[in-house]
């Protein structure tokens, strides 16, 4: 693991009277996984540089649970960032949330990305509007209403080229988060100039932590079996078609 991971300080025994998450972000090729104590992030890996999921998860999983001396029967709910992203690692990400959760027979809490994204800037603004790079001159976007205990959606998730998606927004005071943001910023705020365009990152890892308790303590279940991704876009046969023949990969030509 030297070289490719930022790790969480600390050294955390189990409170019985509290519940650990384990959270997982493979919804971009430098994600990661945290683990919380109820809502508090205790410990985190994340990539430094993109990685092949299918090769490390289980190891990061294991190096980090052990860091803590905690078992995966010990952990109380399981949270996996549902997309949109890259194909392959969100198909590796459900996959191993769905996993730990048959096994443990604990819930599982796929949430998507652009709604954990938003809830980051809760306390920014009330409108936000996730904007995900969906490659191919595409995002994955969607406006969300922060101000109740959960986000609210306002304008469905969906992806498109990034001024035509714009465009069919009221003229409104959004806050614009998200790698796509900064790579639109200019058509952005051309298009809504009063607007804000905040600069951010897409792993959300502690949201997924902090979304999850939220559902867990308000009594949501979720089996492990009805876990799905939240691709957005079309799957790659389709892709494939739309692009005149060239092969698409998890969002990329190839």
């Amino acid at each position: 693991m030297n070289g490719e991971l930022v790790t969480g300080n600390g050294h955390d025994k189990l409170y019985p009277s509290q519940m650990f998450i384990l959270a997982l972000d493979t919804a971009s090729n430098a994600g990661g996984i945290a683990l919380s104590r109820n809502s508090e992030v205790i410990g985190v890996l994340m990539a430094k540089t993109p990685l092949k999921y299918s090769e490390k998860l289980i190891d990061w999983i294991d190096f980090l649970l052990k860091q803590h001396e905690i078992k995966v029967g010990d952990i109380g709910c399981f949270s996996v960032a549902a997309g949109p992203g890259s194909f392959t690692g969100l198909r590796i990400g459900v996959a191993a949330a769905k996993a730990f959760g048959q096994a443990t027979g604990r819930p599982v809490f796929a949430i998507s990305s652009l709604e954990a994204l938003a809830f980051r800037f809760r306390q920014l603004a009330t409108l936000v509007a996730p904007v995900v790079d969906a490659r191919r001159q595409q995002i994955y976007a969607a406006v969300y209403d922060t101000s109740g205990r959960e986000p609210s959606l306002r304008q469905s998730e969906e992806a498109g080229r990034p001024e035509e998606w714009l465009k069919r927004l009221p003229e409104d005071n959004y806050l614009f988060a998200g790698d796509g943001a900064l790579l639109y910023r200019s058509t952005i705020l051309n298009l809504l100039p009063r607007s804000r365009v905040i600069e951010s990152d897409n792993c959300v890892l502690p949201e997924l932590c902090q979304l999850a308790y939220l559902r867990h303590a308000g009594g949501l279940q979720t089996e492990a079996g009805a876990v799905k991704a939240n691709y957005i876009r079309p799957p790659d046969v389709r892709l494939h078609s739309e692009a005149g023949g060239k092969t698409v990969r998890g969002g990329h030509e190839a």
